[in-house]
């Protein structure tokens, strides 16, 4: 192959910034990648956001979890501040909000997720995260907050806001109620003073129902932190998708039938046993974004891409004024019965949030070098 490669990545999260950094290594392997590439980043945001970081500013903790684009991006990326609509496979170009056209040899889809639009608030971006945190302080002692779901998320976010404003009575509710199996979260919650209800939240209006099928009366403010969608990018431009929006990839993170078209993130489901264990979080979308660059770069050079091989090793949590909860998991996300609390895991937990940002500028300063945690060992084998 002769002439210079263009790559466009659509979506500047984690997942997009390992994939634009990572295109430009000079190698994919063993494969030495034969062109010049070119990379081009369409994202909208004015900075990089650091996502696991938008509960505290929800909380008011933090002011921003921006950073410069300068801090995790190679020089040599060129970024189109511009949101991506439409993809046109067959002629290889991508459609932004502004009618411009952006040209592609092969494209990387890494458009992430966010809160459902009749969500009330959220903490899926710095806008969200911030009007979160304007309604918060609006409240007077003793207001409730009514923070749905007891994911990872909705635990952080709950725990940071009872920390800030322990004058407020904060609830979570969740259909199974308190994380199974995790005491030591549950004794955190309590000590915090936050109360957790078995139910759920209705997404538009507040309304909270108990599993005793007791309504309650909407909080004056209710964070959304379960049923994130996708943006219909990917729909809108014919493209396979799941039920619920995602890109459909196969074990290459390639869209069948559009090789020159590959999915990393949120916004991507990946199809086969290889991908069956993997979900909406950080620690899949570094590595899939950099296993997204490796299928481009084998491409480039004519030779067959790699199967997914990307598994997980603990799930961490902040769970407010320096404390935590790591719980060790198997590579297929399982989990372990080993875990931490406490100081020591606030500790991990923001070194693990640093190491993030210094993984991407590690792959800015040197293409290639990220190394992700291997899959399940029987599907690796496969």
């Amino acid at each position: 192959m002769s002439g210079t490669v263009r790559v466009v990545v659509a979506g500047g999260g984690y997942a997009g910034v390992m994939a634009a950094n990572r295109l430009l290594a000079p190698r994919s392997g063993r494969v030495r990648v034969p062109a010049p590439v070119d990379v081009v980043l369409v994202d909208p945001a004015p900075r990089f956001t650091e996502r696991i970081r938008l509960h505290e500013v929800a909380a008011g903790t933090r002011a921003s979890a921006g950073r410069d684009w300068s801090d995790v991006l190679h020089p040599r990326v060129r970024r189109v501040a511009a949101r991506a609509v439409r993809v046109d496979a067959g002629a290889g170009h991508v459609v932004l909000a502004d009618g411009r056209d952006v040209p592609y040899d092969h494209l990387v889809l890494a458009v992430g997720s966010g809160a459902r639009a009749d969500a009330l608030h959220s903490v899926t971006d710095q806008a969200a995260a911030e009007r979160t945190r304007d309604a918060l302080a609006r409240l007077a002692p003793g207001e409730a907050v009514t923070v749905a779901g007891a994911g990872a998320t909705g635990l952080e976010v709950a725990c940071a806001v009872a920390v800030a404003r322990p004058d407020l009575v904060v609830t979570v509710v969740d259909p199974g109620g308190a994380p199974a199996g995790e005491p030591a979260i549950a004794r955190r919650l309590a000590r915090l003073g936050v109360t957790v209800l078995a139910g759920t939240v209705d997404r538009g209006t507040g309304v909270v129902t108990g599993d005793d099928g007791r309504e309650r009366p909407a909080a004056p403010v209710t964070v959304w932190t379960v049923g994130l969608a996708v943006p219909t990018l990917a729909a809108d431009s014919g493209l396979p998708v799941t039920a619920d929006g995602r890109l459909l990839v196969d074990e290459t993170l390639t869209v069948v039938g559009h090789d020159r078209v590959v999915g990393a993130g949120d916004a991507v489901a990946v199809a086969g046993p290889r991908g069956a264990h993997l979900r909406m979080s950080c620690a899949a979308a570094l590595p899939l974004g950099a296993r997204a660059a490796d299928t481009v770069l084998a491409r480039v050079a004519g030779v067959t891409p790699r199967p997914l091989d990307v598994g997980f090793a603990a799930v961490c949590l902040d769970l407010g004024a320096g404390h935590g909860h790591v719980r060790l998991v198997a590579r297929d996300d399982a989990r372990r019965p080993w875990s931490v609390s406490g100081r020591a895991a606030g500790w991990v937990k923001e070194g693990i949030c640093r190491a993030t940002v210094s993984w991407l500028a590690a792959e800015a300063r040197t293409p290639g070098r990220y190394r992700g945690v291997a899959g399940p060992r029987p599907v690796a084998a496969a």
